[in-house]
């Protein structure tokens, strides 16, 4: 059959532009969607021992296959993790709106992490101490009170519900698992979360 004559497997000339006119828009859309998703710039990025040891991260570097292979998770992507923006190629935006560790001071203030912690590995003879940030001669510092990782509220330093919705419990993670925590006792601690320490109101050292 001439291409000329191929409208009429669709019945008519519109019918055939009307169904092509869909699948160009569902071939888009699915396009931007897996676009969004990407993590190529995460890896690019990290792969790159020149590029991170010049940004002052050599620990950092990263590559694809490194990924796959110690987290065990060979079909996702670093943002489905680590949330930010994977397509960029700017540092800071990059980097904008993923989990980060939470620094506290002596009074369970928030403190900025860059220029006190650089790296979290243990250190120094104190297991207890042994993953606090140190001075450059060694010694403990001690304007940091504690260190929380990247799962908390940063309200009440408790476990954060929907952090684990945007990461974990994404619809092709481990959404049961997370809907189950959350609705346990631990998970639903609402009195811990009333407080952010032992010593508040609420706390039971008060």
């Amino acid at each position: 059959m001439a291409i000329g004559k191929l409208w009429q497997w669709f019945g008519t000339r519109r019918g055939m532009a009307i169904l092509i006119g869909q699948l160009v828009v569902v071939l888009v859309v699915l396009s931007l969607y897996s676009g969004y998703r990407s993590s190529e710039r995460c890896v690019s990025c990290h792969a790159d021992k020149e590029r991170m040891a010049k940004l002052g991260y050599p620990q950092f570097v990263m590559t694809r296959e490194q990924v796959q292979e110690e987290s065990r998770h060979p079909n996702t992507e670093c943002r489905d993790c680590h949330l930010g923006n994977g397509l960029s190629d700017d540092v800071d935006r990059a980097h904008r709106g993923m989990l980060r560790v939470i620094v506290l001071d002596g009074q369970f203030n928030v403190m900025p992490k860059r220029g006190v912690v650089r790296q979290l590995l243990p250190s120094g003879p104190d297991r207890q101490r042994a993953m606090l940030p140190k001075l450059p001669d060694g010694s403990i510092n001690y304007e940091v009170g504690t260190i929380l990782y990247h799962d908390r509220d940063r309200r009440s330093y408790g476990y954060d519900p929907r952090i684990a919705e945007k990461t974990c419990g994404k619809a092709a993670c481990h959404p049961e698992e997370v809907k189950q925590f959350s609705t346990s006792v631990m998970g639903s601690n609402f009195r811990q979360r009333s407080m952010r320490h032992w010593l508040d109101d609420h706390g039971p050292n008060n």
